[in-house]
């Protein structure tokens, strides 16, 4: 099967030293602007191995502190952060091809709500790009979008007749996963990690006032935290909970 390659004999196991076959597509599915970047040194792993890399993001201004978005209509927030993912995309390499915007239905905060629609369109996406990779957030999450994002993922693979592996990130609110697989990285990747994330201007400012760093530090403090975990030699790393999912694997729920 072309997802044999990750299973290795020992979990948890570092990307780098898998042998990845050619012609493989992955998809990244996003609740917010920047939860592509806040792995996108395994996403820049994956791309130099010649994965074809998607990205979909739900559109929404939530984030933006009344302090950054002064003067701000919702609309404006929403497209302060759709123009902060362009310039991040495009920075990574990606053609703008590669980047697509999910208009949602949003719940009153302005973020995404699993409901039947959103299963709909998050299922067509899917079905259309026909990924071999589906990176999401984890559902053991405190924030409501990652759950609800989860959620989504969850029944539209319950549909799908082609085996897809589920890469579920460790996010900073993640309460709680089990670690498949990692991806370690050194300090010249994280100063570019740290680049790329802070072309999320509106993000890196809120947590510069709320918690007296970056957005890139907050995410950077957590890759520490797990190549601490692991007892790495590098500095940094990005870990998962891989699923290979079939059509009978995640039967819909009601």
């Amino acid at each position: 099967m072309k997802l044999d390659f990750l299973h290795p004999a020992s979990a948890p196991h570092d990307l780098r030293e898998l042998t990845w076959p050619t012609g493989l597509v992955a998809l990244a599915l996003a609740p917010h602007p920047d939860d592509f970047d806040a792995v996108g040194v395994t996403f820049r792993f994956l791309h130099r191995m010649g994965v074809e890399i998607h990205v979909a993001v739900a559109v929404t201004g939530s984030g933006i502190d009344d302090v950054y978005g002064a003067g701000m209509t919702q609309e404006d927030r929403r497209d302060q952060r759709i123009q902060e993912q362009r310039d991040s995309v495009r920075f990574f390499g990606l053609p703008d091809t590669r980047l697509r915007f999910m208009f949602l239905n949003n719940a009153g905060d302005d973020q995404l709500v699993d409901d039947p629609e959103n299963r709909e369109s998050v299922w067509r996406i899917i079905r259309e790009i026909r990924p071999d990779l589906i990176f999401s957030p984890h559902g053991n999450d405190t924030n409501r979008a990652h759950r609800d994002m989860f959620s989504l993922v969850s029944h539209a693979l319950a549909r799908a007749d082609w085996p897809i592996a589920l890469f579920l990130n460790r996010d900073a609110k993640t309460r709680g996963m089990r670690t498949d697989a990692f991806i370690a990285f050194d300090e010249p990747e994280a100063r570019w990690k740290a680049q790329l994330l802070r072309h999320h201007d509106s993000q890196q400012q809120r947590n510069i006032r709320d918690r007296g760093h970056g957005f890139d530090a907050r995410v950077l403090g957590l890759n520490r935290l797990v190549a601490q975990e692991l007892a790495l030699t590098q500095p940094y790393a990005a870990a998962f909970e891989i699923q290979i999912i079939t059509s009978a694997d995640l039967p819909v729920r009601g």
